[in-house]
């Protein structure tokens, strides 16, 4: 039957992300993905993860923080999700992380005026917020194989919502920056997108 895939499932849920410049013309100067996880073999859990100066060895001046509530999944989706992703692959800011496990999550959802993802830490004394503002953009629903996937192991599918414009804030300060129009499966949009109903299939 046409329709019907089969496989193992290694994970199911929300992925979207915020892709920064500071120069059009350069590297990207911030890197950030949302993670809010329906199913998995380490369960389910949040994740924010956020890097600056993704490229480069950094200082301690630098954000580099994994925050979540469920520490396993958040290591499990970079080690083996977020490495492989395109701009992640060449991102040594990965190396040096800051995980924070007491993450504590939040959710406003105005679609499609503004939708934010927020986390906590008392014990970092810390707020990172993700906001994803005007998704006027049809959405673009993708059911990408095996060999066009960023891993080559899976199957994935995913809606996306581009994002006219977005912001990350740390502890209230937005990171520098702002999005860029780039192609994006098959279309033109800015670098920053909400992804729902997103899942990973690994071929049987």
């Amino acid at each position: 039957m046409t329709g019907i895939k089969t496989g193992i499932l290694d994970w199911t849920g929300d992925n979207p992300f915020i892709y920064l410049k500071t120069d059009p013309e350069q590297d990207w100067s911030s890197l950030s993905l949302y993670f809010r996880i329906a199913s998995s073999e380490y369960g389910s859990g949040h994740a924010i993860l956020v890097v600056d100066n993704p490229y480069q060895a950094g200082s301690d001046n630098d954000t580099r923080l994994l925050i979540t509530d469920n520490q396993p999944l958040a290591e499990y989706l970079v080690r083996d999700f977020v490495r492989h992703f395109g701009l992640f692959r060449k991102a040594v800011a990965l190396d040096s992380l800051k995980i924070i496990s007491d993450g504590v999550f939040h959710t406003v959802n105005h679609y499609p005026e503004v939708v934010t993802e927020s986390v906590s830490s008392s014990s970092a004394n810390l707020k990172v917020e993700m906001q994803w503002h005007n998704m006027s953009q049809p959405a673009i629903c993708v059911d990408l194989p095996q060999d066009q996937t960023q891993t080559q192991k899976h199957e994935m599918m995913c809606v996306f919502h581009p994002a006219q414009h977005a912001r990350v804030l740390v502890n209230d300060v937005a990171l520098p920056g702002s999005t860029i129009e780039r192609d994006f499966n098959g279309t033109r949009a800015q670098s920053a997108s909400l992804a729902n109903s997103e899942t990973w299939v690994r071929v049987a």
